[in-house]
């Protein structure tokens, strides 16, 4: 098991996926560390529609090179996409391959999402795939979990 406090920094999670944007702008091979991968993607992208069908903003946090922002346009199309990652190189793979696919607004945001600046009360659909165990300590969980619950739309309860 691995210490918080071994883990890598951001700039060495950044500098690694920055040399690795082919790999990982492929399911089969981007994921191979996580076998299940392809049925997450289905699994999380067809409950998010089910829930919010009517979604027109999405924020996708460690975006990598679009994987689940292109899921997920396959199920609810033309989304207004919010790609945050730390990876320059990843975002630009990212938004190349979602601009095709996608007439709404592509928005890229490079940065850690500790630090990132976002609208509050703006997404739809948050997407978080294979980017929170990056997370150092209770205070970065607690601090970006409540970010994102600021950041995601209100339901109105009846």
């Amino acid at each position: 098991m691995t210490s918080m406090n071994n883990k890598s920094t951001t700039e060495e999670i950044k500098d690694r996926f920055d040399k690795d944007v082919e790999r990982f702008s492929n399911l089969d091979t981007g994921q191979v560390s996580t076998v299940d991968a392809a049925i997450s993607l289905e699994v999380i992208t067809e409950s998010a529609k089910r829930i919010k069908p009517d979604a027109r903003d999405l924020l996708d946090i460690g975006a990598g090179a679009g994987n689940y922002t292109l899921k997920m346009l396959s199920k609810i199309p033309n989304l207004n996409c919010t790609l945050v990652d730390l990876s320059l190189p990843m975002l630009n793979r990212s938004r190349e391959r979602v601009g095709k696919v996608t007439s709404g607004n592509i928005t890229c945001l490079q940065g850690d999402i500790r630090e990132v600046s976002l609208d509050e009360n703006k997404y739809d659909i948050i997407l978080a795939g294979a980017v929170l165990h990056h997370l150092r300590d209770d205070s970065d969980w607690e601090f970006v979990f409540h970010k994102l619950y600021s950041v995601i739309k209100k339901v109105d309860v009846l």
